[in-house]
């Protein structure tokens, strides 16, 4: 289906652009940890201040483009031994309504979001780096978009294959795209 793979594709794009981030963030963390105990001890004066508020930022963003990702692999924090504790029907009646319920918690993020970042994002710019705080504030919105995204493709995934939503996992082929 076209929709399933447009998204996959944006979560392949979304890895990527995580693991780049993540990458950034160990440089950016390392030469901060570098410059402050190594140099500071070999007696050479240097500030690089942005280096922290770089990460917090990359860190902002992986937090919510990564808790979307895991969304499509149904990878998110939940009890699944009640789940699966209870009659299949129960079981799929709960992890059914449990995603619904996620899915209004996404769009209250994705109003949220784009309210505050268009309200607050453009007056604001962050104190080192001087770059606009919408920059910054697009995370929640995006983060959320995808994740509503990515809970509609599960549901496709699971109920076209007629299969049990209980027992979602990365094993499944619906899956391999991300691997």
């Amino acid at each position: 289906m076209g929709f399933v793979r447009l998204v996959d594709r944006l979560n392949r794009f979304a890895v990527i652009s995580l693991s780049a981030a993540f990458a950034v963030m160990t440089l950016s963390i390392f030469l901060q940890v570098l410059v402050r105990f190594v140099f500071t001890a070999m007696d050479i004066r240097l500030s690089v201040p942005w280096t922290e508020e770089l990460a917090r930022y990359l860190m902002i963003w992986s937090v919510f483009i990564g808790g979307a990702v895991a969304v499509r692999t149904d990878k998110l924090i939940a009890l699944e031994v009640l789940i699966h504790s209870l009659p299949a029907s129960l079981g799929k009646a709960l992890k059914t309504g449990a995603h619904l319920l996620t899915m209004v918690f996404f769009g209250y993020l994705l109003y949220l979001g784009f309210e505050f970042a268009l309200n607050q994002g453009g007056r604001q710019t962050s104190p080192v780096m001087g770059i606009p705080m919408l920059a910054v504030y697009l995370s929640m919105p995006i983060g959320a978009l995808l994740g509503t995204l990515n809970l509609i493709t599960l549901f496709i995934n699971v109920f076209l294959k007629k299969g049990d939503i209980r027992f979602v996992s990365m094993e499944d082929e619906a899956y391999e795209s991300l691997d």
